[in-house]
């Protein structure tokens, strides 16, 4: 176990001799803090003392408070992170440069390389026509993205009309893989469906996923390159997100094909439902064995810390930044 979710009203957590104790109407259930990376609290009706927190703190384990559709709050992490000082000086000295204009395409690559994977899976899993010509269509888009050239700012709006370009493929093709009972019109994270409610929830997850690989290597979340700069959104865990959004799209799309359904009430998860989602992209962060830069077999979820750790060695100009991308 790498992930412990609390949701639910009455959930206790208590620290007892290495062990985290969950108790939930009557049920005990025994954790070893050393199994952990990170505790989710998913809704406002869990308690647990300072003592917990100091624990989790001392072992390194992230403490993130998620709202009602999934997005991160808050957390709880050590004050200790290597470089930080000289790791955002470069950060910040970077935007607009040639450094940041590299890092852009490669965010934006990534994404749409991912996004056709997705489709090729499943390709060669169905042999669905239409999603070998939609998977096709997108690496051209993604290989235009990486190879853009032009000046920063312009790059960044030419990125995302390539990148609007390939959403407008992929979440058709998308639509073709999911069971036809969900209704599943496209992406809209305004709509209230139970496909768009449960990306929106995993999507969520994510970004705090992408907050602590970014904190733990020393950057600054809040200062991003793809996404425009904006008060008290972490921008650059927006645009580092991106490249692990595929995640849990698969997730996602394990669960409903094998006939999940999950309960929305007012365009809300209910608790069970949101344990279940995180659960299923826990596992598939976890468990998926992937290769980045050399380097094999890792798990997405430590895929994701060592770009984040390459993503500041880059910004250092103590080495090369390359997307991450998912190949089966």
């Amino acid at each position: 176990m790498k992930t412990l979710l609390l949701a639910g009203y009455g959930v206790r957590l208590r620290f007892r001799r290495g062990l985290l104790i969950v108790e939930s109407r009557g049920e005990r259930r025994e954790v070893p803090l050393v199994d952990l990376e990170q505790v989710v609290i998913a809704t406002s009706g869990v308690w647990l003392s300072s003592k917990v927190v100091r624990k989790l703190v001392e072992h390194g384990v992230d403490l993130v408070f998620l709202d009602s559709r999934g997005m991160p709050v808050g957390r709880v992490y050590p004050p200790f992170i290597n470089r930080t000082v000289e790791t955002r000086r470069a950060q910040y000295a970077s935007y607009g440069t040639s450094r940041a204009l590299h890092v852009v395409r490669e965010f934006v690559y990534g994404k749409m390389y991912n996004q056709a994977s997705v489709l090729r899976r499943y390709y060669y899993n169905t042999r669905m026509e239409e999603l070998r010509d939609a998977y096709e269509r997108i690496l051209e888009l993604a290989n235009k993205a990486r190879h853009l050239e032009a000046g920063f700012e312009e790059a960044r709006e030419r990125l995302r009309l390539v990148e609007a370009e390939a959403a407008r493929i992929y979440w058709p093709s998308y639509a073709l893989l999911l069971p036809r009972d969900l209704g599943f019109q496209g992406r809209d994270q305004d709509a209230g469906d139970p496909v768009n409610t449960v990306l929106n929830y995993s999507y969520g997850v994510l970004y705090a996923e992408s907050w602590r690989a970014l904190v733990l290597a020393g950057l600054d979340p809040y200062a991003g390159y793809l996404h425009v700069d904006r008060s008290g959104k972490p921008v650059l865990a927006f645009d580092f997100v991106e490249m692990f959004r595929f995640a849990a799209d698969l997730a996602a799309l394990n669960l409903f094909r094998r006939g999940w359904r999950p309960k929305v009430e007012n365009g809300l998860l209910d608790y069970e439902s949101r344990r279940r989602v995180v659960e299923a992209l826990s596992d598939y962060l976890e468990n998926t064995k992937v290769t980045y830069i050399g380097e094999s077999p890792l798990s997405i979820r430590q895929a994701m810390k060592k770009a984040a750790y390459a993503l500041a060695s880059y910004l250092r100009g103590e080495g090369v930044f390359e997307a991450f991308t998912y190949r089966w």
